[in-house]
């Protein structure tokens, strides 16, 4: 009986020491996944593979390729949710890793893309995450091809595709910049010689100037986005373009901002800033000089027209600006008292190559006048109007012959709207605007663009800058010109107008108002010298 009590008593101690071992071992495996998962947990985790997603419930939703940078949420389960998402990941499925914050001058789209197929995100054109119940998320920016998406603040893409539904969404309310200065830095060297031009330690103040006033640079291709409407810039943005070979500007790295290539095909000094609306094939931009002021190029980052004068500007010298019309030939006949014979023109253009006169161009012209730069004494403008008899290689083709036989510049006033722009095609001659279909006596009684109102001039102007597509200068037809008609000028975005006058330019004429010489069919050589002299 002794025996069977002792052994009794042994099992009632052995069997509830079992029990607490067992549930020990259950508690304590469970302690040790806790604690292990705990040491797993990190506010940015890095996955160390390929592994899935999942959602609320646990369910594979997607999956995620290895070195995926996320920022995580802690939970009180063995998986830690991806912040800002639905999505989570399996703790063992990460390790410890660096925040890299997105940084940001643009403001998402209020647009969604949203989807219920399977999507993926790309990086570098390679899939790196893919989600199969589809996708309800903001457009940062997009590009011809690809949405841009921020997911767990990392930057990828998604092709455009048919199946992606572009939605409203209330994404941000922040205001985005309803502008991009263009900055040309012609030339940016160590010492300077010419007025487009920039020491390298004047640019690095101007450009660290800018930064501290919150001005920040964009690169080429965000550029072309921002044309296109496909990204939302923050304010302050900038696009600095130089002639300057981006290794020669040894300063770059330290200053850590973009500088492209000016292209002059596109880029245009006209003093004002460039918009989406602005025309592609003809950007507004600033000229940076040599005696640009830090202050005044915060003013143009801004957007403001800012007027420079070269601290050495010579006021008194005066450029004769000759007006020519038709041309014909010994064999022809012209009625018309502006017609010239071409043998009288090429003694003109002999005279002045004998004499060392320089014949500018338009935008030398142009650039002089605003003071931007200097030119020689003995300079002229040669200038024709309209594009008719004599002046195009479809219509006698007398002009270009003798401009590329002599070598001079000349500028042509062509009304556009009725001749072709190909028909004057020459490295010698410059095409500016006559108007597109204005060059006829209105009902008012002087030229069209006087009687018509501002919105048909500037219609007008319009359409002949989308031919001419350089906005250096505008020639009044008939010399004519009112309140109205000036405005539609100005507003246009020309820089020079042209007039009659007798008499030579000066640089503090009236920009609007620039007198020419009218040459007509009786001229002497003794009147021409003293027009040029």
């Amino acid at each position: 009986m002794k025996k069977k009590v002792k052994v009794k008593k042994k099992a009632l101690i052995i069997i509830p020491v079992i029990i607490l071992l067992i549930v020990g071992i259950i508690f304590g495996n469970k302690l040790l996944i806790k604690n292990k998962k705990n040491s797993y947990y990190h506010p940015y985790g890095i996955t160390i593979k390929d592994t899935s997603l999942y959602d609320n419930n646990k369910q594979v939703v997607g999956s995620i390729s290895k070195d995926i940078g996320l920022e995580l949420e802690k939970t009180s389960t063995d998986y830690f949710k991806i912040k800002n998402t639905s999505y989570y990941i399996y703790y063992s499925d990460i390790k410890e890793g660096k925040n890299k914050s997105l940084e940001k001058n643009y403001i998402p789209f209020n647009n969604n893309i949203k989807t219920t197929n399977k999507v993926s995100l790309l990086q570098d054109n390679q899939e790196k995450i893919t989600l199969d119940k589809g996708i309800n998320i903001p457009i940062e920016y997009q590009d011809e091809n690809n949405y841009y998406v921020s997911f767990s603040n990392q930057l990828f893409t998604i092709v455009k595709d048919e199946n992606l539904e572009v939605i409203e969404h209330n994404n941000t309310n922040e205001e985005i910049a309803n502008h991009v200065s263009i900055l040309n830095y012609d030339t940016i060297k160590d010492t300077c010689e010419n007025i487009v031009c920039t020491t390298i330690d004047n640019f690095k103040t101007q450009v660290n100037t800018l930064k501290e006033n919150g001005y920040y640079t964009i690169d080429e291709i965000t550029f072309n986005n921002y044309l296109k409407n496909f990204i939302h810039l923050k304010k302050g943005a900038i696009y600095i373009v130089s002639n300057t070979p981006k290794e020669e500007i040894t300063s770059l790295n330290e200053l850590n901002i973009n500088v492209e290539k000016n292209n002059p095909l596109t880029i245009k000094i006209t003093n004002k800033p460039t918009t989406p609306e602005s025309n592609l094939l003809r950007l507004d931009s600033y000229q940076i000089k040599s005696y640009s002021l830090t202050e005044n190029i915060i003013k143009m980052a801004n957007g403001e027209e800012v007027i420079e004068t070269s601290p050495n500007i010579n006021d008194n010298q005066s450029v004769p600006v000759l007006n020519y019309h038709f041309f014909y030939s010994d064999d022809e006949s012209c009625n018309e008292t502006i017609c010239l014979n071409i043998n009288k023109f090429k003694e003109h253009l002999q005279y002045l190559k004998d004499n060392g006169f320089k014949a500018l161009t338009m935008e030398e012209f142009r650039k002089w006048m605003y003071g931007e730069i200097e030119i020689p004494n003995k300079s002229v403008l040669i200038t024709i109007d309209d594009g008719a008899m004599g002046t195009g290689k479809h219509n006698g083709n007398k002009l270009i012959p003798a401009l590329e036989e002599y070598q001079m510049n000349a500028t042509l006033f062509l009304i556009t709207g009725w001749w072709k722009i190909e028909n004057y095609e020459s490295s010698y001659l410059d095409i500016q605007s006559h108007t597109y279909d204005m060059h006829q006596y209105g009902t008012c009684g002087t030229g069209q663009i006087t009687c018509a109102t501002y919105d048909e001039a500037l219609a007008d102007l319009r359409l002949s800058l989308d031919i001419v597509k350089n906005n250096d200068s505008f020639c009044f037809p008939f010399y004519s010109y009112n309140d109205t008609s000036l405005k539609a000028v100005k507003d246009a975005g020309f820089k020079l107008a042209f007039v009659g006058g007798n008499r030579q330019a000066k640089r503090k004429d009236n920009k609007f108002l620039v007198p020419r010489y009218p040459i007509h069919s009786n001229i002497t050589m003794s009147t021409f010298k003293n027009m040029v002299n």
